[in-house]
């Protein structure tokens, strides 16, 4: 069973980063840097930097779900840019 890693503001005191699986799922939910939700590019960057580092290892599926104002599209595609995906 793969542990679902939520990345929110106020899970940070009991939400672990850890593989428990051979896959791995996050759901990013607010983003902690940026404006009303939107994840900021440095937020991105180390997220992505995180996500290569585990699928190294095991498959990571990841989910935008800050879409109150669509910031999740636009996250989405930094983030596979970042992590060099088409």
């Amino acid at each position: 069973m793969a542990l679902t890693i939520a990345d929110r503001p106020g899970l940070e005191e009991f939400q672990s980063h850890e593989i428990t699986a051979d896959f791995t799922y996050v759901r990013f939910h607010h983003g902690h840097r940026g404006r009303r939700g939107n994840y900021s590019q440095s937020e991105l960057a180390e997220w992505a930097v995180r996500l290569r580092e585990w699928g190294d290892a095991v498959d990571v599926y990841a989910y935008f779900n800050n879409d109150w104002e669509q910031f999740a599209p636009a996250n989405a595609r930094t983030l596979k840019r970042l992590l060099g995906l088409r």
